[in-house]
């Protein structure tokens, strides 16, 4: 599928009216037992031959690993290019044999194809097995909010206290940061439309999960508890506050710090508004529900625990 195919994949699988998810980046970590099968890896990627033959493969070094490789896929010229990032050989204690690293939503079929080939080609493991009994270290989700812009909206969350805002020079918000980079993060921001001027709302959800990858498939609704509150509640409360100072107010140091400066009455009267504002972020259960769905319209179906793997019969 090309890259539009693949888009219309996730929005058939996992969309419900404005609303669509997706895979955005994947990072697993796999240790192979055999040390001897790692040496080898790195002896393949360092070669001559398969560098001079390969032009979409790049190989080098860094402080982590003896090998880093970065790999244009699909091989031949096409329209959907996206580099993946492959590694080998780790220089420290407790670093994984192989990391493996890209966007799973930017990557065509036949790209997926050659990452495989890739992949099988290199190291011991098959690669299906490669991904379910590997460690997931990175791990986005993104939710598309199609016809909702940044701008309008105060991103909260129940269960992520801590909160970040950057702003363009015109003091237009840019990015919302709720969470920490060592945990569950949540990021908003503007998602351009590729060969548009037009913009949407994303929320994307970056995990640190630590967990095999077999069990990707059964991850629990990652966006519970967030909620986009319209930036004007304010405007029915008659505090004669404009609403756009409340908002920013609000974004910046949180409800209890925009109320510190106000009056009783008032700090009552803008505490009961926005408690009372409905978020227009529904229940989104229904459609986490098609998360496995998305998985298998990625091909990866069987790798993240979407499709059961069942074993070869022994012959008899």
């Amino acid at each position: 599928m090309a890259t539009d195919q693949a888009e219309n994949v996730v929005v058939n699988a996992g969309s419900k009216g404005n609303y669509s998810i997706t895979l955005d980046r994947l990072s697993i970590c796999y240790n192979e037992p055999n040390h001897a099968y790692v040496q080898k890896t790195c002896g393949l990627l360092v070669n001559d031959h398969i560098q001079n033959s390969s032009p979409w493969l790049k190989v080098t070094k860094n402080p982590r690993y003896e090998v880093s490789c970065l790999i244009s896929v699909p091989f031949k010229d096409g329209p959907s290019k996206h580099t993946v990032c492959f590694e080998a050989g780790p220089r420290r204690p407790g670093q994984a044999s192989y990391r493996l690293d890209y966007n799973p939503a930017k990557i065509c079929e036949s790209g997926f194809d050659d990452l495989t080939v890739f992949l099988e080609g290199i190291f011991d493991p098959d690669v299906v097995g490669f991904y379910r009994a590997g460690k997931v270290t990175r791990c986005d989700i993104a939710l598309d909010l199609f016809g909702h812009q940044h701008e309008d909206f105060i991103v909260r969350s129940s269960r992520l206290q801590k909160h970040g805002v950057y702003s363009d020079r015109h003091g237009d918000v840019q990015t919302t940061y709720l969470g920490t980079p060592k945990s569950r993060r949540i990021v908003a921001y503007e998602k351009s439309v590729p060969g548009s001027l037009e913009s949407h709302l994303r929320l994307e959800c970056r995990l640190k999960p630590g967990f095999f990858g077999f069990q990707v498939a059964k991850l629990e609704n990652p966006f519970s508890g967030i909620g986009l509150i319209p930036a004007d509640f304010s405007e029915t409360t008659g505090i004669d506050i404009p609403a756009q100072f409340i908002a920013d107010s609000i974004r910046i140091g949180g409800l209890k710090r925009a109320l510190r400066a106000l009056d009783p009455a008032r700090r009552k009267t803008l505490r009961q508004t926005f408690k009372a504002a409905e978020s227009v972020l529904p229940s989104l259960d229904a459609l986490w529900a098609s998360w496995p769905e998305t998985l298998i319209g990625f091909g990866l179906g069987r790798h993240l625990g979407a499709v059961p793997v069942v074993p070869f019969a022994k012959a008899a």
